[in-house]
């Protein structure tokens, strides 16, 4: 991708030479409210010109996008509320928890051992079948 933009970038450097040095002949320039006249070469008037659409181009785009903006500025917000949020639930969880090193409530308890004993004659009778039997 680095080659090819580089490529590109070349050949309009290439082409806005080959613009200037065939069109060297100057023009007169008038704005209306304005007393002066300025000459200048057409390839300069060109390049402003060029210039000058490139920016009200840029310039419309911008203006375009700030519903964009603001609504992505409102989400930011929003999700930073929502982490600390979490994290504030957490840190709540976490002290009205108490200790996992005690081991799972007795009821927990007792589930765990009804599940693996429901699970574990299954499991013996896989592992000799084979994987694809």
């Amino acid at each position: 991708m680095k080659i090819l933009s580089r490529v590109l970038f070349l050949l309009f450097i290439l082409i806005g030479v080959l613009v200037a040095v065939s069109n060297t002949q100057p023009v007169q320039l008038a704005l209306w409210p304005l007393p002066h006249i300025i000459v200048m070469p057409v390839y300069l008037l060109v390049i402003a010109m060029l210039m000058l659409g490139v920016l009200a181009g840029l310039s419309m785009g911008w203006w375009a996008a700030r519903h964009h903006r603001r609504r992505a500025r409102e989400a930011g917000g929003e999700a930073a509320r929502l982490d600390r949020e979490v994290a504030r639930l957490r840190a709540a969880h976490v002290v009205a928890q108490p200790s996992a090193a005690a081991g799972p409530a007795p009821r927990d308890q007792r589930a765990l051992e009804r599940q693996s004993a429901l699970v574990a004659p299954e499991l013996g009778t896989r592992a000799t079948r084979g994987p694809f039997s």
